[in-house]
């Protein structure tokens, strides 16, 4: 599957399986965890609609699209990105207790607040949504979400996207693989902006 939107020479194909199955997908930045979630919710907009998807092959039942990618504040109501999300995700929990199959794409979950509640909450949110009726995939940079894999029966499962660095140069592949991501780039991507690390 690809995101149809990429020019062909570019693109880069990835195959998942997220039957009866919640995905964590983990990764430094720009590595495509987002560019994954678009690629699935319109790929599967696509198929509802009748017409040619961006894929090899493609199986899918008929199930709600539930999302939260891109929040934004609302000065005018006195809206945070915050709380913008708070009220998105809990529109999709909402959701998922209508016991219709349902599909939800969570990106990087509550960014707008600091780490200890980000994780909390985003430990919270996926429990949630832990019922047979739904699927989903939710990225995040927190590895500790990762921890759920093992406790949950099978039912959430991690991906991640790597990189790497030959002379000086950040590399990726945008290739999915199973597993949580080992690797971190955000220090590297400040020296390459020009800020000094003062603090290494």
């Amino acid at each position: 599957m690809g995101h149809p939107l990429i020019n062909e020479n570019k693109r880069v194909r990835n195959s998942i399986n997220i039957d009866n199955k919640i995905c964590i997908v983990t990764g430094s930045n720009m590595s495509g965890k987002t560019t994954l979630l678009r690629t699935v919710g319109i790929n599967l907009l696509l198929a509802y609609a009748g017409t040619a998807v961006c894929a090899k092959k493609m199986t899918c039942s008929v199930m709600d699209i539930c999302t939260s990618m891109r929040v934004v504040d609302d000065l005018s109501e006195g809206i945070s990105t915050f709380y913008a999300e708070l009220l998105r995700i809990k529109m999709i929990i909402d959701h998922s207790r209508k016991k219709k199959p349902m599909i939800f794409l969570i990106d990087e979950v509550f960014r707008g607040t600091n780490s200890l509640d980000r994780v909390t909450g985003a430990r919270n949110v996926l429990l949630n949504l832990d019922k047979d009726w739904v699927i989903g995939m939710i990225s995040t940079h927190d590895f500790e979400l990762c921890n759920l894999e093992k406790s949950r029966g099978g039912r959430i499962v991690n991906y991640h996207f790597i990189e790497t660095y030959t002379n000086n140069e950040i590399k990726f592949d945008y290739v999915l693989r199973r597993g949580q991501c080992k690797t971190r780039n955000a220090k590297y991507l400040m020296k390459m902006v020009g800020i000094e690390l003062l603090d290494e």
